[in-house]
Formats: C-alpha cells, structure tokens, sequence
C-alpha cells in the first residue's frame, strides 16, 4: 500500500493566475517601446553568439522550434545585433569575355562602384558613338584617306594599263562594263568591230582572234585578281588610317576609367575592351549614311538597336551593395532554385530563336547575401525540386556557378558558362526539431554543414518582466498594424493566455504569433465600441469568441449527453462505473469530453480483458496503462495468494480509436469497485495515470478535461457537489475559464486533487481505503473477493473454459491467453 495522506480540494486561487496589473509599470501599451528582440531564450541567444561570432565556414545555423509568423523579424533582428564587422561586401559584376564570349567574367568590386562603373561605360560608349562617326568626317581623316586612294587607284591604273597596251597590240580594244565585267572588241581600222563584219571573218582570221581573246581574258583575269589584291589593301590601309585616329578618341577615355577604378582584373579587362572596340569601328559608323542593305550586311540583324550593338560592351550589376551599411541579411520566404541561385534569363527574338547573353545573368538570395546572412525556411528549400542537393554542394565548396535549372531545358540551350563567384555567406535555417534530427541522422553533408543548433523553447518562465514583454508585443503591432493600444488589466489577461497556453502557472507560451491573434480580436470588438483602449473584458471576449467559433462540435456532444443519447450519469453512485475524461483536439480547438467507463468480474481465469484493445480501437499507450494496471494488483493483491480473475473494462460509447493512459485510475476504480461492490460516486469524474506502486502520475490537456466535465454538468445544473479529481502534480497546470473558477469559488463545482490510488479511493467511495490485512477496508473487501474466486476456482477444479484447472501431484498448466494477438504479432 502507498503512504496515503488526504486528498486536497483546491481553491480558486490555486486554478488560476492572481495577477497585479499594478505591478507592470504601465498604464496602456502606448507608453512602451516596441518588442523587436528575442526574450526568453537564452539557450538560443547563446547557441546564436556561437554561429555569428566564429570564423569557420561551416558554421552555420539551424533554428528549432522557432514559430509564429514574425520568426523571420526575429531572427533578423537577432542576426543584426550581432555583426561583428561592420564592413559592407563588394559588388559583383558580369563582363563580357572578349576571348570566349560564352564564359562571361565575374568581377568584385568595393561597394557602390558596380552601379559607377556601369554608369561610365554607358557615358563611354555614348561619348564615342558621338565622337568616331565626326572624326570620320573630318578634313584630317578625309585627307589621309583620299591620298590612299589616289595611291591605289593610281596602281590600278598601272596594272589596266598592261591589258589595254597588250589589247592594242592585238588589234583589240578594251571596254570595263559597271559591274566590272571587261569585254573585248577587235578594231578594223581604229574603230570597234560591228557583229556583222565579225562575222564576214574568214576562218583562220577567226582563229587568230581566238586566240587573241584568249591572252587578253588570261591576262584580264590576273588585272582583276591585282586590282582586288590592291581593293583589299586599299581597304586594310584605310582601316589602319581609321584605328590611328580612333585610338587617340579611345585611349584616353579608357585610361581614364583604368586609373579610376584601378582594378588588375578590370585594367586587363579594359585593355581587351579597346582592343575591341578599335577592331570593330563599324558599330560606331553612323547608321544613317549608308545604305539599308550595307548597313544591315556590315552591322547585321538588330544592329540599328543600340542595345544589341553593344551589348558587348555592356556591365551586368548582379550584386549592388550601395545601399548597405553593414553585411547584407537577407531573409528568403520563397527558396527555390531560381531565387536561391540566381538564373540565367532567356528571351525570343524577331525571328522566334531562343537566345541569351551575359547581361540576362541574374544574382539569387545567396549571391545577394554574399559576404552576410541568409535565412530560410529549411522544410520550404527541402521540398523544392534539386534545391537542397545543390545548396549543399555550394555550400560545402563556397562558390556560386550561375546555371538555369530547368525542367524543360531539353527544348532550350544555353551555352553560357559564367565565372563561378566565391561564396562566403552564413545560412541560418528555420525548421522543426524533427526535421534536424531526422537530417543529422541521416544525411552527412548536414551534419558537417548545420553545425550550431538554437533550439526555441516554446515556454519560457513566467515572471515580475512576463507583463511588460507582452506589453512590448502589443505596442509592436500596434504600430504594424494600427491596433488599439491596452492598459495594464488587458495585458495581465493576455498573459493569462499565455499561461493557459502553457498549460502551467509558471511558464507562459513563447509562440507570440497566439498571442498576437488574441491580441487582434480583442482591439476588434473594442473598436466595435467605440473605445480607444482595449480593457480585460474585450480579451476575454475575444477568447470566448475563438471558442464559440470552434465548439460546434462540442456543443454537439453535450446536447447529446443532456438528451440522453450518450449516457453518462453526474449524480447519486454506482457499482463499477465511473466518468472518466478525455481530449478531443480538432486541431484549432480542443475540448475535454467525458466518458463512462464500466468493469465487469467473474470467477475465471482470462484475467483483465480490455475490451478496447481486443476490439483494435486503443494505441499503444493506452494498452500499456491497461498492463500497468495488472502489475499493480499483483504488487496489492497478490503476495500471498495467487491472482485470479476473469474481468472486462471498457469506455462506453466509444466508437473511433482511444490512446493515452490518462485513464489508468478510472480504469482502476471502476475495476475494485467491481471487486469489493462498492458505489463510486458519479458526480465526480476522475483523470490520471498510475504506476505499480498506486503513484498518481501527471497526464496532458487537464484544463479541458475539467472544463468539459464542467460544461456537461452546467448543462444539467450544477448541484454543488459534482466536481473533477486530477493528479496532484498537475495542480500546477490549472488555468481554468472565469466561470469555471467563479463556480469554484461560490462552492458550485470542485476540483480535488490526489497523489495516490488511496485518496481517489476515499474521495469516490467515502470510505477508509486501509489495507488488505483489515477486512472492513476497501481494500480488505477487494481482497475477500479475490479469495473468494480462488476458492471457487479450487473447488471446482475447471477453468471458465472447462478445462482442469489443477490435480493435486501434477505440474499447475497456465491456460491459454484467450486475448487476440497484439497487431504484428
């Protein structure tokens, strides 16, 4: 037997929160400074010290437990407090690679030269499509070049003048048509051939100017190869003359730009630009003197666009870090892979081919928080198709290759290859503890990655500071949000809330974001009244209202026990029934239901059925407390005799699956009352579990549960005696409703507490549970009868199912568990 004492009723003091609104400090909330930083978790600010503060790239952080929609506020706020260096990272720029076009260069740059740099390119290319096409046009210019064509054009004369004196040597004249065709007539006395006289020719005059011609378009085909030889020269000569002049346009303004940004790899950079530009004077000839068809062939397709004709001069800007003053912190709320990772953008030309070029590179969240903090959701990364394997291996190898991850990229090319960037970014990721232990288990690459955890306790200790910090909450999103500001009582309510939510007197819910609803619809129905300060009241209104919004159910439930559909008694006693309780949770809302419990025993052998086990409608916990149960009549019953019965438990009108041993001690009583044939009182309901030494253990939801009962017997009136019998231990839980503690106050309701099997006992039967040595105890007759079954069993030598029981001088054969085997078993 357990050392038993009395069992206590508890006070209404005891159920609820006594708060002081007083002891605040504030009379509304518009008095505070608004809640931004993380309070209450000192085991998650130091495990974030850690990942801020130490050097190791792979020292990054995994957030657990935090929840409620401004986590990501939080944690920036967190991140910021804690930067160490207060030195903003460069700037990332894609050049274009004038060796191999499809390799674009990346560029770093101090911060704010990106969007510099960019901006004096285009002024540098502005200023020479104004200046080349002038000095073309320029006396200077026009000079040099007229002087070469006279040189070439008088080498040309040379050499048609060698077909002309070899023509006339033939008796021959020559004739160049326009399109450069040369004809070859014969004289007949200083003047050209008519067709007629041609052809009064004899035979072998014919013959002889045959041959003639044949020299002469021998020697015409060598005249017009030179004058092309002496074309192309004429043409490379005055190309050269045009560099010459452009290179005093060019370098100078190049130069420039080298000396101001004073970059080795953009001097490089810079140089191979002049180079080019000098190569490819045409893009800056003026467009509108020349012929359509010439500049369409020389300049080609879209080159009248100056956006495509010179793009290759182009600075694609894919991080500006101008605006910051400190390392970036990014938050990412949608990373998948073309947010994470950055892309490289397609677009269809005029003729419907898909093309790209460098300066569609686009920078990701990971990019952009180069050189700072990235946070993320973790689940939201691991459920988007190839993001998780590809943030790994990035971060592991600490550098970004720009690539498009397509699905359809069968249908799509693209040949670009930019330059990887060097990553040196701290990822900080929300996600459940699940998720972690799950990840740490099973994946190496997260283990070496995530190797600072914060864990995010959702209570924290209830305190003199727990007022202001909800105080602080509410003046936040009184400024968000434009809610009404609170005084000091509707902010002793919400903390009230908060407890509850805790389900402990000493903590109170660190998942602000519940809070915050409460706090929403409670500045709702003030506003409805016109007010401009939200008072307890409109608290408890809006909390009543988020049940009332949510009890349908329950409501249900209840008319159905009021109607007798669903039987369960709240007066007088009755042998072998009792009114446990228990949790429905709907997810948004949870109630505490009350339900009947019955035992039967006989004389027999199969022991403790339970009827919800073999009927497969209980967990796993539930059968375990039904075992628990067996232990413990062995350690009362059985020390000095054997135990032997044949008994069924059962939850009536139970008709979905059951789990939990939070009905452990009903299950008990309603057992001995069986046994000893005493009444239980039926206006009472009892929850807890039992160990096998008859301890009264602590079980969840305890709140609802009392409340349910509560609500069931309002329905049928209150009669002053009824009541819920809880463990001890979880007196500490209790934060019941205003009604229910205002009935428990005027001695309308009861709520008992016990730590031991003995105490229920007196408290449901009243009378002395005693020991099993005194027969007038409870106990006492529990054990009369079970010797009194023995007895009969002995004298009848058969088991319940017929079958010899025992013969004196042989071995004692157990009989057969009757119960169905366990599932998987």
């Amino acid at each position: 037997m357990t050392n038993t004492t009395e069992y206590r009723e508890l006070n209404a003091s005891e159920v609820t929160l006594d708060l002081d609104p007083k002891s605040f400090g504030f009379k509304t909330t518009a008095e505070l400074d608004p809640l931004t930083e993380i309070v209450g978790q000192p085991r998650a600010l130091r495990a974030l010290d850690l990942g801020t503060g130490i050097r190791h790239p792979n020292y990054h952080i995994y957030i657990a437990g935090l929840m409620g929609t401004g986590q990501m506020e939080l944690v920036t706020h967190a991140l910021r407090e804690r930067v160490l260096d207060a030195s903003t990272p460069p700037d990332w720029v894609y050049v274009n690679n004038f060796d191999e076009p499809d390799c674009p260069l990346a560029i770093h740059l101090p911060t704010g030269q990106g969007i510099q740099l960019r901006g004096d390119m285009e002024t540098l290319i502005e200023q020479l499509q104004e200046s080349l096409p002038k000095a073309f046009k320029e006396e200077d210019f026009g000079k040099e070049k007229e002087k070469l064509r006279q040189v070439y054009r008088k080498r040309g004369d040379e050499v048609f003048d060698k077909l002309l004196k070899l023509a006339e040597q033939h008796g021959m004249t020559v004739q160049q048509l326009p399109d450069g065709q040369i004809l070859f007539i014969p004289l007949k006395d200083n003047r050209p051939m008519t067709q007629k006289e041609i052809e009064q020719l004899t035979p072998e005059e014919m013959k002889v100017l045959d041959s003639h011609q044949d020299e002469l378009v021998e020697m015409a085909g060598r005249v017009l190869q030179e004058q092309r030889e002496i074309q192309r020269q004429l043409s490379t000569d005055v190309r050269e003359v045009a560099q010459r002049f452009a290179v005093h346009l060019v370098e100078p303004l190049a130069v420039e730009l080298q000396q101001k940004y004073d970059h080795p790899k953009l001097n490089e950079w810079f140089d191979r630009l002049k180079k080019h530009i000098i190569d490819h004077l045409n893009l800056f000839r003026d467009v509108s003197d020349m012929p359509p068809q010439v500049a369409a062939m020389m300049m080609g397709e879209g080159a009248t666009d100056p956006e495509q004709r010179f793009l290759e001069y182009h600075i694609n800007v894919v991080v500006d870090n101008s605006h910051l003053k400190e390392p970036p912190i990014i938050v990412e709320d949608a990373p998948n892979y073309r947010n994470l990772f950055g892309t490289i953008e397609r677009v269809v030309d005029r003729a419907g081919r898909v093309i790209t070029n460098f300066t569609r590179i686009k920078s990701g969240s990971l990019l952009k928080a180069n050189g700072g903090y990235l946070v993320i959701n973790l689940m939201d990364a691991i459920i988007e198709p190839f993001v998780w394997k590809e943030l790994k291996r990035t971060l592991k190898s600490r550098s970004l290759g720009i690539q498009v991850q397509d699905p359809f990229a069968m249908f799509t090319v693209t040949a670009l290859q930019p330059e990887p960037i060097p990553l040196n970014v701290r990822l900080v990721a929300l996600g459940e503890p699940l998720i972690y232990h799950l990840l740490y288990l099973h994946d190496e690459d997260f283990r070496e990655i995530f190797r600072v955890k914060a864990d995010f306790d959702p209570e924290m200790n209830r305190d003199t500071e727990t007022g202001l910090i909800y105080g602080r909450l509410v003046r936040q999103l009184s400024e968000k949000e434009e809610l009404l500001p609170f005084d000091a009582s509707a902010i002793a309510e919400l903390v009230c809330v908060g407890a509850r939510l805790a389900s402990d007197q000493k903590k109170v819910t660190s998942v602000f974001s519940h809070i915050a609803d409460v706090a929403r619809e409670a500045s709702f129905w003030a506003s409805k009244k016109k007010l401009k300060v939200v008072k307890a009241k409109y608290v408890r209104q809006a909390v009543q209202e988020r049940v009332y919004r949510s009890d349908l159910i329950a409501e249900k439930i209840r008319g159905l026990i009021s109607d007798g559909t669903l039987l369960i008694q709240v007066e007088g006693t009755e042998v072998s029934q009792i009114n446990g309780l228990a949790v429905a949770d709907l997810g948004d809302y949870a109630f505490g239901r009350p339900s009947r419990l019955t035992a039967s025993v006989g004389v027999g052998t199969a022991g403790i059925i339970n009827i919800e086990r073999e009927s497969r409608m209980s967990g796993n916990t539930f059968d375990k407390g039904m075992l628990i149960l067996e232990g413990l009549l062995r350690n009362y019953y059985a020390g000095e005799q054997p135990l032997t019965l044949s008994a069924s438990i059962a939850m009536e009108q139970s008709y979905g699956g059951v789990d939990g041993d939070s009905a452990s001690i009903a299950e008990l009583l309603c057992l001995l009352s069986a046994l000893a044939n005493v009444p239980l009182r039926q206006d009472l309901a009892i929850t807890g579990s039992l160990n096998q030494w008859g301890e009264v253990q602590a079980i969840g939801g305890v709140n609802e549960k009392i409340e349910g009962f509560f609500d069931v017997c309002n329905e049928s009136g209150l009669t002053g005696t009824q009541g819920v019998c809880i463990p001890e231990s979880n007196a500490q839980n209790l934060v019941l409703r205003d009604d229910l503690v205002k009935a428990i106050r005027q001695k309308q309701f009861h709520v008992w507490a016990v730590s031991d099997i003995d105490q229920a006992i007196e408290l449901f039967t009243g009378m002395k549970a005693g020991d099993i040595s005194d027969k007038r105890s409870f106990h006492g007759r529990v054990l009369e009868r079970l010797t009194e079954i023995a007895t009969l069993l002995e004298q009848q030598m058969l088991t319940d199912t017929g079958r010899l029981l025992w013969t004196p001088g042989t071995p004692l054969g157990l009989p057969p568990d009757p119960r169905p085997p366990l599932p998987g078993q």
